[in-house]
């Protein structure tokens, strides 16, 4: 899988992976200056923006080809923080990592996610919402799921930061916010406009000026 990396001398031990949204490229995050934002701040971490995408999604794959191309060399170089960002599809997969993959990662960054297929999201619906679902027996497998179940039942005081963005006219807008009341409300972050990249750069931008990363311009 292509990574484009981009690092600090001395490397930092912390590391941020950026997860394409869908129908994109990894460069297209460096076109849309989210390289640049995170080193304009002096924030001490490297990225790592690998290209997973759709078909990943699709073949069912996804955990372990981060395991494979992120999470494992990430540990072997050193790195003591991982944290994963993603927009859209890309925040999905960042949830589905997270799902099994917690103890081994230091947060989440979720701008815009991609809430699941239609159909997960109506039985959710229908069962009185995500808390509701969660407490009936667990049904049919599935990528959404997995990791609505793990958002819906982790403990109160669970360590793992977990940040939500989006647009108020964002398509997804309605379900994303039944993912977002499984959230602390100071996790919570809206702006006005859609499913695009201005709102993202926006979201991304105040997550590194508010989120756990801000003001970390000392290597550690």
């Amino acid at each position: 899988m292509l990574t484009l990396t981009d690092h600090l001398a001395p490397r930092p031990s912390r590391l941020v992976v950026l997860l394409p949204p869908a129908q994109t490229t990894p460069q297209d995050y460096l076109d849309q200056g989210f390289v640049a934002a995170v080193r304009e701040r002096g924030i001490a971490a490297d990225i790592w923006i690998p290209a997973l995408d759709h078909s990943h999604v699709m073949a069912g794959e996804v955990v372990e080809q981060l395991d494979r191309h992120v999470l494992g060399p990430a540990q072997v170089a050193g790195y003591r923080e991982i944290w994963l960002a993603g927009i859209s599809l890309g925040a999905f997969n960042a949830l589905l990592c997270a799902a099994s993959r917690e103890a081994q990662l230091a947060g989440l960054c979720l701008m815009a996610p991609y809430p699941g297929t239609g159909d997960i999201l109506a039985e959710i619906s229908a069962a009185g919402g995500p808390m509701a679902w969660a407490a009936t027996p667990a049904s049919e497998a599935g990528h959404e799921r997995v990791f609505w179940r793990w958002l819906a039942t982790r403990a109160p005081d669970n360590a793992l930061p977990v940040w939500f963005g989006s647009g108020s006219e964002d398509r997804f807008i309605r379900k994303q916010m039944m993912l977002a009341q499984l959230l602390p409300a100071d996790a919570v972050y809206l702006t006005p406009g859609g499913h695009d990249w201005p709102v993202w750069q926006v979201l991304w931008q105040h997550w590194l000026d508010h989120g756990p990363l801000a003001g970390l311009r000392t290597l550690a």
